[in-house]
């Protein structure tokens, strides 16, 4: 299988992120690519430079990294598997500068292969694994002194990584045998471990993507009027309110009391928040103070508020 390993040092995080490294390695261990290169945009970058140590002046003589275009994109054309570590952040900037075909399916990130080896082990948030170099520690990995967070030097220990926990995912998973002394993963073990790992990192971020949509909806009486209201968790359980809220009041610094006149907890509380916006649309006061918007609702529109719901569809 053809496979490009790669990490990538840029000049910072934002909107104007440039490359100024690249590293690639193949299956086999060839450092296939290992370029600087000259930012157009930025011509400084101090944050950067603490971290991974390419200077102004490293660069100064170096192409742009869009001159060199065809050569890296004839590389991740012919790969069939594209590794990283927190890949995401050197898709994106990759493709900010003009590669293309970077498919979700096409690429490995071996953070996440780490989650699925040692999540449940470790009691280890997906959104929370370590860094390279714990992660690598925690492999076995010896690096050299002073080497990390060079992109080649990253890439390489990405790749040992890889095979490492690859290893380990299918062992762990059953998904086949892997002999005692076998010294390279065949092409379907691979695939077998590739595609065992998308199914369960696309439940994860499924499950994810659930919880967080969940929340409720609030139908609250002011004085200036009757106020929608989304929150994320029940209105009693946030700190900023008292042990009034339980029983429907809400103080308001000493002034006039606010009551809840209803509140449905909801599978998808920012789809319902639009779906009431739209329902109450033509209710609404004009010159609504502090840029809230307050209604004046009738008792069928908050017993129909009282009755909707929905679901999740993301």
């Amino acid at each position: 299988m053809h496979i490009a390993c790669l990490d990538t040092e840029s000049t910072s995080t934002g909107k104007f992120n440039e490359i100024l490294e690249l590293a690639i390695y193949s299956a086999r261990g060839e450092l296939i690519l290992n370029s600087l290169y000259k930012p157009k945009k930025n011509r400084r970058w101090p944050h950067s430079e603490k971290v991974h140590g390419i200077s102004p002046l490293m660069v100064q003589d170096k192409p742009h990294f869009q001159d060199c275009l065809r050569k890296v994109q004839k590389i991740f054309d012919r790969s069939q598997m594209v590794l990283g570590f927190a890949l995401d952040n050197d898709i994106r900037i990759l493709e900010q500068s003009g590669v293309t075909g970077l498919k979700p399916e096409k690429c490995l990130d071996v953070r996440e292969l780490f989650w699925g080896v040692y999540g449940d082990e470790l009691s280890m948030d997906f959104y929370h694994v370590p860094s390279l170099i714990k992660c690598a520690e925690f492999c076995g990995y010896v690096w050299e002194e002073g080497s990390a967070h060079s992109a080649a030097a990253d890439a390489r220990a990405t790749l040992y990584c890889y095979e490492v926990l690859m290893r380990r995912f299918i062992r762990k998973h059953h998904l086949c045998q892997l002999p005692e002394g076998q010294e390279a993963l065949t092409d379907e073990q691979i695939y077998l471990g590739w595609h065992k790992l998308q199914d369960i990192v696309g439940v994860e971020l499924h499950n994810r993507a659930v919880e967080k949509a969940k929340g409720w909806l609030y139908l609250i009486d002011c004085p200036e009027g009757i106020l929608l209201v989304a929150r994320k968790k029940p209105l009693a359980a946030r700190k900023d309110r008292n042990a009034g809220d339980a029983a429907g009041d809400i103080s308001q610094g000493g002034e006039a009391k606010s009551r809840v006149l209803a509140g449905i907890e909801l599978a998808d509380y920012a789809k319902g928040y639009d779906a009431m916006y739209a329902r109450f649309k033509d209710k609404m006061l004009p010159h609504s103070p502090g840029g809230k918007n307050y209604y004046r609702l009738a008792e069928a529109d908050i017993e129909g508020f009282k009755l909707y719901t929905n679901t999740f569809e993301g």
